[in-house]
């Protein structure tokens, strides 16, 4: 029996079934256990309305964690570093008439603190799509990757875009590194990706911004995209070429990599 342990935050807004639909196939996915966070009290009808609609997707006795006492985003990162979960996923904000799916205050604090891996969904679907397509970003010189590999193991996608940055900023910081990247390198990835489905495509990506590609990921239009984050002073750090995914997210974001050790005071957490 799995161990995994995730969690889904939730509002009662016009996508609160939508962003459930997609934790639960998550979890299911995984075979993991499935909680959800919600910022705000207790009531019978908020309790009801997660029961009825769990029960619609067939599961039942999921626990509720009830974070009040403060803001939004720090009572729900206050509960991931209580409860240890392995994967918070949570839905980014969707404006009307606007792909490209700005974040805002909440999540990108959920980006940068959450202190587990993390799964933000724009655009989040009650069905799950016919077939998967994911993305890979990764730095041309150093790419990390492998944080990824048993989550795209277990998606299955048919397809899988490989697309590394190159910059002259980064081939000049991997030249001073000298030693070879652990992680190997970019005919690697895809030789062992290659064992996952055959339909691998690399695709170098000359931009010193990252503003290229973000572009390139917005035509690509993946169902999955695949990131592996560091970890600084308590907050969740990105390669510079990848800065944009804290201000817009093109599609569901893994992103990988977990703090050292957890720096997060305790809050009050009343499970159901």
């Amino acid at each position: 029996m799995s161990s995994l342990h995730f969690a889904v935050a939730s509002t009662f807004s016009p996508r609160f079934r939508a962003v459930l639909a997609e934790a639960d196939r998550a979890a299911r996915m995984f075979g993991a256990r499935l909680s959800v966070l919600h910022a705000g009290e207790r009531t019978q009808e908020k309790a009801a309305s997660f029961q009825e609609t769990f029960a619609d997707f067939g599961r039942e006795n999921v626990e509720i964690y009830w974070c009040e006492g403060g803001a939004p985003a720090q009572v729900l990162v206050t509960a991931a570093g209580n409860e240890k979960f392995d994967l918070f996923i949570a839905g980014t904000i969707a404006r009307p008439n606007d792909p490209r799916n700005f974040t805002g205050t909440i999540v990108r604090e959920l980006f940068s603190r959450t202190p587990c891996d993390l799964l933000l969904i724009p655009d989040p679907k009650e069905l799950a799509p016919a077939a998967l397509n994911a993305c890979l970003l990764v730095e041309a010189h150093s790419p990390r990757w492998r944080a990824a590999k048993e989550t795209l193991k277990t998606l299955k996608p048919s397809k899988i875009s490989i697309l590394a940055a190159d910059s002259p900023f980064a081939l000049a910081r991997r030249s001073l590194l000298g030693a070879e990247t652990e992680e190997g390198s970019l005919e690697d990835i895809c030789d062992e990706l290659s064992e996952i489905t055959p339909a691998v495509d690399l695709r170098r990506i000359r931009s010193n911004t990252g503003f290229m590609i973000c572009e390139v990921v917005q035509e690509t239009a993946p169902d999955f995209l695949f990131v592996e984050s560091g970890w600084k002073a308590g907050q969740r750090v990105l390669p510079p070429y990848l800065g944009w995914l804290e201000q817009v997210i093109p599609s569901r974001l893994f992103l990988f990599g977990k703090p050292p050790r957890s720096a997060m005071e305790e809050g009050a957490i009343i499970p159901l």
